[in-house]
């Protein structure tokens, strides 16, 4: 609408309304920046105390940092006939950090080997190539240590599974350094 085609009461009560929406826009902008100049500020500062509390305090919510150290990965077992019964070997799983150390998954290189784990009184299901538990996991505190338990089925693979084998199973941690880390079973499979 053309302000020419307005009566002069009309373009009084336009002018005064748009006066009217510049004055609310100004009170906006006074709120925006009263936020931006003032709480910002409070929030900001209150979150970088609770970050600096809770990751630079001594004993203060600090998890520490977890450190996995495994002193034999690797196992040979030698030669073994596919009558003998199955292959178990216990590896020892220590926590040389300062944090807890979390294990959340466990799996196998092949379906004739599974795992399980005992930390303390504690012992987990058996993890194979396929058989992993949703939301399972285990601590193991700074200097403690857990003990992975690994079998091997030399007689799964039938007459076709004579020869050398080599089984990896795999655990992933909360190490930085080692958020996965296998141990080795070796064997030679005869009938």
């Amino acid at each position: 609408m053309d302000n020419q085609n307005l009566t002069k009461k009309e373009r009084y009560l336009l002018g005064k309304q748009e006066k009217e929406n510049r004055q609310i826009q100004k009170e906006r902008g006074k709120r925006i920046r009263k936020i931006v100049t003032v709480i910002l500020p409070i929030v900001l500062l209150v979150g970088g105390i609770s970050f600096f509390l809770m990751n630079y305090l001594p004993g203060k919510s600090n998890p520490g940092q977890p450190r996995i150290e495994i002193p034999e990965t690797e196992y040979d077992a030698g030669t073994v006939s596919m009558s003998e019964g199955k292959v178990v070997h216990t590896y020892e799983i220590k926590n040389i950090g300062t944090g807890d150390l979390e294990i959340d998954k466990i799996w196998t290189s092949c379906m004739c080997t599974t795992a399980k784990l005992k930390v303390g009184d504690e012992e987990s299901g058996e993890f194979g190539m396929h058989s992993n538990a949703l939301f399972w996991s285990e601590k193991i505190a700074p200097d403690q240590t857990g003990y992975l338990e690994v079998t091997f089925d030399q007689a799964f693979h039938g007459p076709g599974g004579t020869g050398e084998a080599v089984r990896v199973v795999y655990l992933a941690t909360n190490d930085p350094e080692n958020e996965q880390i296998g141990v080795r079973l070796t064997a030679n499979v005869t009938q």
